[in-house]
């Protein structure tokens, strides 16, 4: 490959194209168009992935004895932009708060490195542009197309950090949390404010709960990072009426899957503790089927270690258990099926250190070039130990 600083302009073209037109998942239609028309001008066959994701493949190394699967997530977020950018977001609503349109400019720029490079190549590459993932439906769909179908001999994915400045990071074996989202109905009995007596607040008792899961993340120790976070509460009507239901979302996260057993049974306890001294009716459910933690394989860390320290010297960090991290990803569901490796490119810019899914979230774009030359290496290289 050329010097990667070389594809700068590449990178940043790609990135501030997804950067002003996010969409949310299912919905990438513009998204979806671009990359296509990117590719098809680069030879690539194409998949189409119900509604709008694909997998794309050279014709000329689809010949090769190894398959390197690589994903790149699509979707943005429901969110007002205010970062003043530029390029900011011209979709009211919707925002790349995630990093995924670096993503996508760091694969379709390795998209045509590799359509420059398919004589000698060694190994085929196989693209996965993946819809929905902020939702968990992306994986699931990419899968049931063939994503994994024939030779799928390794997983790589990547994303960007803002928690670091300018860097590189890899995890020994675990890699990610469980989560799964919760829903919680608190039904009481409505009756004007006048009569009181005849009433039952879920207002009062939803507040209740509230409490009781600051409580249990302030009591529970866990064998690793977890918690329970409510997101929302939604209940009444009117300001004189006692509101007879209220509705509450959040999530359950945990490093460890007996710390999440541990947590939503606590927290069953609770509620029905709640339940008997306010009258109230509580039930405490999973809105869907949970997000399970995934691991590198161990071959490919010491890959990326030794990739990592060569592009990024001593702003690479080998990052051990006991240093997880709350998120989750549904590509879980391609490590259940191959060996993989979860790549993390730290962009925090100096000053502006805002977290993901915040609508004044920055990259460094300085970062692209060094994740491009490290993602290229490690294809390369997983290819001839996979």
């Amino acid at each position: 490959m050329k010097e990667a600083e070389n594809y700068k302009e590449e990178l940043l073209r790609h990135r501030h194209y997804f950067h002003m037109h996010p969409e949310l998942g299912l919905e990438e239609k513009e998204t979806s168009a671009y990359i296509k028309c990117y590719l098809e001008k680069l030879g690539y066959e194409i998949t189409p992935v119900f509604p709008t994701g694909m997998i794309a493949e050279l014709p000329e190394l689809k010949k090769r004895k190894k398959t390197v699967v690589v994903r790149a997530e699509m979707d943005g977020l429901p969110m007002e932009e205010k970062t003043g950018l530029p390029y900011a977001s011209v979709n009211p609503g919707r925002m790349h708060a995630c990093g995924h349109d670096g993503i996508l400019a760091v694969a379709l720029t390795l998209c045509g490195i590799l359509s420059e490079e398919k004589e000698e190549f060694p190994v085929n590459v196989r693209f996965l542009f993946e819809p929905a993932e902020e939702i968990g439906e992306g994986a699931k769909r990419m899968i049931k197309a063939g994503a994994l179908d024939g030779p799928a001999d390794a997983f790589l994915m990547f994303h960007f950090a803002v928690d670091m400045p300018f860097g590189m990071a890899v995890h020994e074996g675990q890699a990610s949390a469980m989560i799964a989202g919760i829903g919680i109905e608190v039904k009481g009995k409505s009756s004007h404010w006048s009569e009181a007596h005849k009433g039952i607040d879920s207002i009062y008792a939803g507040a209740r709960v509230i409490q009781e899961v600051h409580d249990l993340n302030e009591s529970y120790q866990g064998h690793a990072p977890c918690l329970v976070g409510i997101g929302t509460a939604h209940g009444g009507e009117y300001g004189n009426i006692i509101a007879d239901s209220m509705t509450l979302t959040g999530n359950i996260r945990a490093c460890r899957e007996e710390d999440f057993q541990a947590l939503y049974c606590l927290l069953e306890e609770r509620l029905k503790n709640t339940e008997k001294e306010t009258g109230t009716k509580i039930t405490l459910s999973l809105l869907k089927e949970p997000v399970l933690s995934f691991a590198n394989d161990s071959e490919f860390t010491e890959l990326a270690a030794g990739i990592g320290q060569e592009v990024f010297g001593e702003r690479f960090i080998l990052e051990g258990e006991d240093e997880l991290f709350l998120a989750g990803d549904n590509a879980y569901r391609y490590f259940q099926r191959t060996r993989g490796v979860f790549l993390i490119f730290l962009a925090a810019v100096p000053g502006k250190e805002y977290p993901l899914h915040h609508p004044k979230m920055e990259l460094d774009e300085n970062i692209f070039p060094y994740s491009l030359e490290t993602v290229y290496q490690m294809i390369k290289k997983m290819g001839k130990v996979c």
